[in-house]
């Protein structure tokens, strides 16, 4: 399974204003440890709000691989590296997107 992001804004109508793209929650425990939260708790959640929950996970990831190279799932679905690629594409789409909601699937 993965998780499967967008992020959606309405003015008149709904419109995608980002895709994220999908990542396997097998990093689940990564997200847990950065941020005390996982993709699926950002769903309906407003861009603005979501980016320093984003930004403090994508820091304490960035700064410290090792750890959470540690966490890379045993399946082989899934690592750091694509994990911290994908916290940051959401960090920028929420940050480029302020007035958006996050849809993940």
């Amino acid at each position: 399974m993965s998780w499967d992001i967008t992020l959606i804004e309405k003015k008149l109508v709904e419109f995608e204003v980002a895709d994220i793209g999908n990542y396997t929650y097998n990093v689940s425990k990564m997200y847990g440890a950065a941020m005390g939260k996982t993709m699926s708790d950002f769903h309906g959640m407003e861009a603005f709000n979501a980016v320093d929950i984003l930004s403090k996970g994508f820091c304490e990831m960035r700064d410290n691989p090792e750890k959470y190279k540690a966490m890379n799932p045993s399946n082989g679905w899934g690592n750091y590296e694509g994990a911290l690629q994908y916290l940051e594409k959401l960090l920028l789409a929420c940050i480029e997107n302020p007035n958006s909601i996050i849809n993940v699937y």
